[in-house]
């Protein structure tokens, strides 16, 4: 058993090392750009150690830091298809060899959206990315969120938004397992901003969840529908193609109002 526990942590080193690896490839390219820049002398006749030649270098590290952003989106789909890091729907032991494909998997996910999550979010960039690490997202939809994790594990229809740091998470741990279910978002709705959303939910077509809500790990909720509150509650049901303010801005105060009503 001491065995077993000393080999897992060292290959968490060599997760982390690998890691270290990979931002360094993605780093790359722009600190060609920057050491260019520095070792100049002949652009513009700036030449070094003037203020217009430091301002290059200044510029040239800033942009090469967006580069490392872009490069990472390229590099880090096909290293989860070489390294194989995806699990699929089931449980598996935490403390087993299986859950560590799970963690290299969102180990990059993990590094990118720290590193430049919040830049690419709501970009069609970040929708060709998402599908790139095996989400399944419709047409013109619009991802406002860096909080979103298992994306091999999401199913988005056409003309959905998700809301500003909206968490739709695809694993839980339970007793002593990594849980990991497919949450499944129909076409038109609204996820409002800081919801939770947790594994093996459904949300019909046409069903719209109120800022700051909490939709349970596996709860299905009804088309046409406006949902709020944590845990959610249906707050009214709506017509085929009807929305309603709290859909359309996810609007907190009017989401309170609503479940006022609801629980009065």
């Amino acid at each position: 058993m001491r065995l077993v526990t000393v080999t897992a942590r060292l290959l968490w080193i060599y997760s982390f090392v690998t890691l270290s690896l990979i931002l360094a490839v993605c780093a790359f390219p722009g600190v060609l750009l920057a050491n260019w820049a520095y070792s100049t002398t002949t652009f513009w006749g700036w030449t070094p150690p003037g203020v217009m030649h430091l301002f290059l270098v200044t510029f040239s590290v800033t942009l090469g830091y967006f580069i490392m952003g872009i490069t990472m989106m390229l590099l880090l789909p096909v290293l989860r298809l070489v390294m194989g890091a995806k699990t699929g729907e089931g449980k598996v032991p935490i403390r087993s060899f299986k859950v560590w494909s799970w963690y290299n998997y969102n180990g990059l996910i993990l590094a990118w959206q720290t590193l430049f999550g919040k830049f690419w979010r709501s970009s069609a960039l970040y929708i060709l990315f998402l599908r790139a690490m095996g989400a399944k997202i419709g047409r013109h939809v619009i991802v406002n969120s860096n909080t979103v994790y298992d994306h091999d594990m999401l199913e988005i229809g056409d003309y959905t938004v998700i809301g500003g740091d909206a968490a739709i998470i695809g694993h839980v741990g339970e007793k002593g397992h990594l849980v990991r279910e497919k949450i499944r978002i129909g076409r038109h709705c609204t996820v409002g901003q800081y919801t939770t959303v947790f594994p093996g939910a459904t949300l019909g077509d046409n069903c719209h969840v109120g800022a700051m809500s909490l939709v349970p790990k596996g709860a299905v909720l009804d088309s046409n529908a406006i949902y709020g509150g944590v845990p959610v509650r249906k707050i009214k049901d709506l017509k085929p193609g009807e929305t309603s303010r709290i859909a359309s801005q996810a609007d907190p105060e009017a989401l309170a109002i609503e479940l006022t009503k609801v629980v009065a």
